[in-house]
């Protein structure tokens, strides 16, 4: 089990909202990805992840920070493209994603929710 998925799995089913946990974990992979591809050109930068709990109805927010200002670009790819569906898959998992301008870069949430 990659180590991301376990941390993810601890936090979110230790709190019961286990869930969230295989929806989360992809997310928060497709979001880091994205951060070191596009913000981490020369290895230096930090990268930070938080997972967020809502209470009723239960909600989890992942948001990943990075130190770039530019914001993300939701691409339409062709079939069978191999890069650009990122932000296609935290779209298709979450009720709703976006991003917002933090203090030396930027901050990309997706928020997971089930009905009540």
């Amino acid at each position: 089990m990659p180590v991301a998925r376990l941390h993810v799995r601890v936090a979110l089913g230790s709190h019961g909202l286990g869930q969230y946990v295989e929806d989360a974990a992809i997310i928060t992979s497709e979001l880091a990805a994205n951060a070191v591809q596009h913000a981490c050109g020369n290895g230096t930068q930090t990268i930070g992840v938080t997972l967020t709990h809502a209470g009723s109805p239960a909600a989890v927010t992942v948001t990943v920070s990075d130190s770039s200002p530019q914001g993300p670009t939701r691409r339409d790819t062709l079939p069978g493209s191999e890069h650009g569906r990122g932000l296609q898959i935290v779209e298709a998992l979450s009720a709703h994603w976006g991003w917002r301008q933090e203090s030396g870069g930027k901050a990309v949430f997706a928020v997971l929710a089930r009905e009540a």
